[in-house]
């Protein structure tokens, strides 16, 4: 706490926007790391969060969570006005998503930060931590995203091509490259892939990579479930899990994940579970993840944590910013696959050896570089927080 000019106690306070309440493993590890990063460098005791509803999970044990939405949940831009209201009486305001500055009502938003500018002044700190620039729908989206990380104190950006894009901008914007904040993240646990045992295959799929298959299977649906199928009859004890890490009911990956589930069914019987990532339980999902021998991952976050567990992955690509993560971390491209162009040779060949366990040098070399690139956005972190604190964040 401070003590204002009257006297009076004043709690710390910060204003967290991203995606939450999505029930979505990569977006609840980002707030949970800078919902301790804003406690341990800052004090802050009290941070309202952005969410799609009122269901976060309060489990950041050290401080008090108050999760806020738009006033009418069917106009989502009044959510501006939200965060607006909440960060009038915030210490700082912070955007943490990785893909946030991409789709946005960029002018809108431009507009809410220009007048806390006006009210508040400098005594307000505006952060953007781990996000992405771009893609862009237009034109104006990129003038006017632009125009508000100028009014910024600080952006962390976690790839080079965001770094390249606001350096040629021509605008003057305090910007600092580093990674992928998920990398930060120190506990993800290691099970040792003993020999002679029950082999797991890991299987984190959405539909920007595979498609709906409302009508018929997509290509890289029918390939994968055909690798599968070939895998199982050749192992025979082999264990499959379906592991949706977005349960999200409208923007998640429930229906293509119960798709996969059903056509498995048959082959695989009690070899096969299907689990949902759900009520923040964020360590139990990774303890999941890292019981797995190998790992088919078409979700960016998923197969980060795969690769800090040691569990050879197998990344597939449904956007720039998965092989943008890739390129800029220094690490091996040999499992990564656009989904454009996925390979059932390349797929069945990472699995016939990671499945035997002729991966665990190449996993493990993957996973020293990324718990390196994590040790680098920890001193960004450490260096930012030093920087701020004559500030009173």
């Amino acid at each position: 706490m401070t003590i204002n000019s009257a006297g009076k106690l004043k709690t710390r306070t910060a204003t967290l926007v991203g995606y939450h309440g999505y029930q979505n493993l990569g977006d609840d590890i980002f707030r949970r790391l800078v919902c301790q990063w804003l406690y341990s460098s800052f004090q802050i005791e009290t941070i309202y969060i952005s969410t799609k509803q009122d269901g976060t999970v309060c489990c950041d044990s050290q401080m008090q969570i108050v999760p806020f939405r738009s006033f009418f949940t069917y106009i989502s831009r009044l959510l501006w006005l939200s965060v607006f209201c909440k960060s009038l009486k915030s210490k700082a305001l912070i955007f943490s998503a990785g893909s946030i500055f991409t789709i946005q009502p960029f002018c809108l938003i431009y507009l809410t930060l220009r007048l806390l500018r006006l009210l508040r002044g400098n005594e307000l700190r505006v952060l953007a931590i781990g996000v992405s620039i771009g893609p862009f729908h237009s034109s104006s989206d990129q003038h006017w995203c632009l125009k508000c990380l100028a009014l910024m104190d600080y952006v962390l950006v976690r790839d080079s091509q965001s770094k390249l894009l606001i350096d040629e901008s021509g605008h003057t914007i305090n910007v600092h490259e580093s990674f992928d904040l998920a990398l930060c993240w120190g506990k993800v646990p290691t099970v040792p892939k003993l020999a002679g045992s029950v082999p797991i295959l890991g299987l984190v799929v959405t539909e920007r990579a595979f498609g709906t298959c409302t009508a018929e299977h997509s290509v890289n649906c029918a390939g994968m479930l055909q690798v599968v199928r070939e895998m199982a009859t050749e192992i025979k004890e082999l264990r499959v899990r379906i592991l949706c890490v977005c349960n999200d009911e409208s923007d998640g990956d429930r229906l293509i994940s119960q798709h996969v589930y059903e056509n498995l069914s048959s082959p695989l019987g009690n070899a096969l579970e299907l689990i949902y990532y759900e009520n923040d339980k964020v360590e139990e999902m990774l303890g999941l993840i890292a019981e797995c021998s190998s790992l088919i991952s078409a979700r960016m976050h998923a197969g980060i944590m795969g690769t800090l567990a040691s569990v050879p992955v197998y990344q597939i690509s449904y956007a720039d910013k998965i092989k943008e993560f890739y390129i800029h971390s220094e690490l091996s491209t040999q499992y990564l696959a656009d989904h454009t162009n996925l390979s059932h040779v390349s797929l069945s060949e990472f699995l016939s050896r990671s499945l035997k366990g002729q991966l665990q040098d190449f996993a493990h070399t993957q996973k020293m570089i990324l718990e390196e690139k994590g040790r680098q956005i920890t001193t960004k972190l450490m260096e930012l927080a030093e920087q701020s604190k004559p500030n009173h964040c």
